[in-house]
């Protein structure tokens, strides 16, 4: 790694990103989500999957997803959305470990308006 941040300095980067950000494990288990909201999240997620997170309609959809990241098909899926009124743009991102091994779900979304 080109260089390592205090635990404290991540916290302040994810504060300061102007998206919403949410991580899942490799159990699909949320793990953490950010204080920037465009979707809603509650402290009741953290510790159930995010599979829950989703609409009834949308989850054979985000079902997909994950599975292609978590056989490396993919490593990024990109999805639009409209909240509100605006356009959202989100990011599914596979997150590795050091050897190349699933570790989890990193969801994105900000408005592209």
């Amino acid at each position: 790694m080109p260089g390592e941040l205090p635990r404290e300095t991540i916290a302040s980067i994810m504060k300061a990103l102007p998206m919403d950000v949410t991580f899942a494990d490799e159990r699909d288990i949320i793990r953490y989500y950010s204080d920037y909201r465009i979707f809603n999240r509650t402290p009741e997620i953290l510790g159930t999957t995010v599979q829950n997170c989703h609409s009834q309609a949308s989850r054979a959809e985000v079902e997909r997803v994950i599975a292609e990241l978590k056989s490396g098909e993919k490593g990024v899926s990109e999805f639009s959305a409209e909240k509100n009124g605006r356009k959202v743009r989100g990011l599914y991102i596979a997150v590795k470990d050091e050897k190349g091994k699933y570790a989890g779900i990193l969801e994105t979304a900000e408005w592209i308006d």
